[in-house]
């Protein structure tokens, strides 16, 4: 069964997502941007645009997010949106990866 050309590159662009081992996509690189924009957009008033501002209470949202267990579920208490959440959590995990291993 010959399949139509473009449910083969719905086929292959699933199997780069689900391939661990593939490097960083387009896809990547565009929901990175897609969470920034949407972090910048909606959070940084209160969080700025690395989510290092000073909260009331001395802490910051980063410094808070990379000492629980499943951030993104926490910031779904923000974002109800599932794909925005997504985004945005991809936005943060790089902010995370760039914390100093003594913050986390």
């Amino acid at each position: 069964m010959k399949l139509p050309i473009p449910l083969l590159a719905v086929v292959a662009s699933l199997l780069a997502i689900a391939s661990p081992a593939s490097p960083p996509s387009v896809t990547d690189a565009t929901l990175l941007e897609q969470g920034k924009n949407i972090f910048v957009t909606r959070c940084a008033k209160c969080h700025d645009n690395d989510a290092n501002k000073r909260l009331p209470d001395g802490t910051t949202l980063l410094g808070r997010l990379a000492k629980i267990k499943d951030p993104e579920e926490r910031i779904g208490t923000r974002l109800k949106d599932p794909q925005e959440r997504h985004a945005v959590m991809i936005y943060i995990d790089s902010l995370l990866k760039s914390l100093p291993s003594s913050s986390q």
